[in-house]
């Protein structure tokens, strides 16, 4: 696949097929998200790849931090109570991603996280299951109950940056128009 193809048709994919992704994948797979830029090259990027018993302890978590902002949400779509509820079950569900990927940040030399590594990771990782006919979605609502997760876990010292479902899709998002008015020319 061409990257501008992949660039331009990647969707995010919050419904998935049940079947199980092959381990070796996943591995390919985050082998080429750590291929990112990094701050000084230090590579301070850290992922966990969960399924089973301690992905259904996640969604418990998910599903509670989906209540600490269910009123903020009521307040924005008052009239769209379908995206309240649409939302209300990805929390609870993630789509019935066989694979859930928490994407944590390391400490610069500073001491200060350095979410934009992790973030371009994290792009890469989105285009390269894409490209391997897979799912997934950027995801950070539930990094509200970051201390539960990293209980679960068992993550010290790091930061919490992204929540990523992968699978198989079970849907055809639609595409969105861009946004206009997003680039300033100067000296053009």
């Amino acid at each position: 696949m061409e990257l501008h193809t992949a660039i331009k048709n990647r969707r995010s994919i919050r419904r998935f097929k049940p079947e199980p992704i092959p381990q070796k994948m996943i591995e390919t797979l985050l082998g080429l998200a750590m291929w990112a830029p990094s701050g000084m090259n230090r590579q301070e990027w850290f992922f966990v790849v969960t399924q089973g018993q301690k992905k259904e302890e996640f969604l418990s978590i998910s599903s509670e931090a989906f209540e600490s902002f269910r009123p903020s949400l009521e307040k924005n779509f008052k009239d769209k109570p379908k995206i309240i509820e649409g939302m209300k079950s990805f929390f609870q569900t993630y789509g019935g991603a066989p694979v859930i990927i928490f994407a944590y940040a390391g400490k610069l030399p500073n001491g200060d996280d350095d979410v934009f590594s992790t973030a371009a990771a994290v792009e890469n990782l989105l285009l390269a299951v894409h490209d391997a006919g897979l799912g997934a979605v950027w995801t950070d609502g539930p990094v509200i109950k970051e201390a539960d997760i990293n209980r679960l876990l068992g993550i010290k010292d790091k930061k919490l940056v992204a929540v990523i479902p992968i699978g198989y899709p079970d849907e055809v998002p639609r595409i969105p128009p861009r946004r206009e008015g997003k680039v300033a020319w100067i000296g053009f």
